[in-house]
C-alpha cells in the first residue's frame, strides 16, 4: 500500500454503506440527482437494522485503527507532514492565482479609465486657441528649419543647437517680425482664456491631464506593490 493510500482518512460506517448500496438507492429514489439520492440515503440508513449496519461499522473501525497506527510511525508522520505541506502549497498557489486575476482585472479597469482620460485630453488639445503660443525664437526656428537642417547636413539633433547660435547673432531688426508675431499670439491666447469659453476649455484640459497623471501613478503603484510586498516578506523571514 502506498503512503497516499495509507493517509486516506477512514470513512464512517454511513458512507461505506452508501457506497456499497449506491445503485440500489438510486433505483429506489428514481433519480441520480445528488440531493435526492442523499435524502433517500439518510432515510434508509435511519431504518437500517443493527445487523445491516454492523459490517460497515466494523470496516470503519478497521480503517481508523490502520490509519492511526500508520500516522504514529516515523514514515507515517513524515508522509502526513508532506501531505500537509503539499496542501499548504496548493492553497498558496490558489491564493496567488486569485490575487493575480484580481490585479489584472484592476489594471484593465485602470487602463480603461486612463484611455478615457487621455481621450478627453486629446479632445481638449484639438482646440488650437488653447495652446500656449510659441516664443519668437521658436517661430523663427520653425520658419527657417529647412535651411538650418540643410546647413547641418540633415542632422536633426544639431538643428536646435545651430538655430540657437544663429538666433543670438541676429540683429534686432531681423528678430522684430517674430517678436511682434509672438506678442500678438500671446495677446490673443490670453484674451481667449479670459473668455468663459476659453476658461472652461482650460479647466477641462487641466482636469483631464490631472486625471491621467493620477491614473499613471496608480498603475505604477500596482506594479511596484508586489515587489515591495515580496521584499517585506523576505526581510521579515530574515
Amino acid at each position: 500500500m502506498s503512503s497516499a493510500d495509507a493517509l486516506k482518512k477512514p470513512q464512517c460506517a454511513y458512507f461505506l454503506w452508501q457506497n456499497a448500496n449506491r445503485e440500489k438507492i438510486q433505483k429506489m429514489a428514481g433519480s441520480k440527482d445528488f440531493k435526492i439520492v442523499a435524502g433517500k440515503t439518510s432515510e434508509l440508513w435511519k431504518v437500517a437494522s443493527a445487523a445491516e449496519k454492523a459490517p460497515f461499522e466494523k470496516e470503519s473501525l478497521r480503517q481508523k485503527a490502520a490509519y492511526d497506527a500508520y500516522v504514529a510511525t516515523d514514515a507515517g508522520k513524515k508522509a502526513l507532514e508532506e501531505k500537509k505541506a503539499g496542501k499548504k502549497d496548493e492553497k498558496q498557489a490558489k491564493d496567488d492565482l486569485i490575487s493575480q486575476k484580481a490585479a489584472k482585472k484592476e489594471q484593465k479597469c485602470v487602463a480603461k479609465e486612463m484611455r478615457t482620460c487621455k481621450a478627453a485630453v486629446k479632445a481638449v488639445e484639438k482646440d488650437e486657441k488653447l495652446k500656449k503660443p510659441s516664443s519668437s525664437y521658436w517661430m523663427w526656428l520653425g520658419a527657417n528649419r529647412a535651411s538650418i537642417t540643410a546647413l547641418v547636413g540633415g542632422k536633426g539633433s544639431e538643428v536646435a543647437k545651430k538655430g540657437g547660435e544663429m538666433w543670438k547673432k541676429l540683429s534686432e531688426k531681423e528678430k522684430a517680425p517674430y517678436e511682434a508675431q509672438a506678442t500678438k499670439a500671446k495677446a490673443e491666447h490670453e484674451a481667449y482664456i479670459a473668455t468663459p469659453e476659453g476658461a472652461a476649455a482650460l479647466k477641462a484640459y487641466k482636469d483631464a491631464t490631472t486625471a491621467v497623471a493620477y491614473k499613471e501613478k496608480v498603475v505604477e503603484a500596482d506594479v511596484e506593490e508586489p515587489a515591495l510586498k515580496k521584499q517585506r516578506t523576505a526581510a521579515a523571514g530574515a
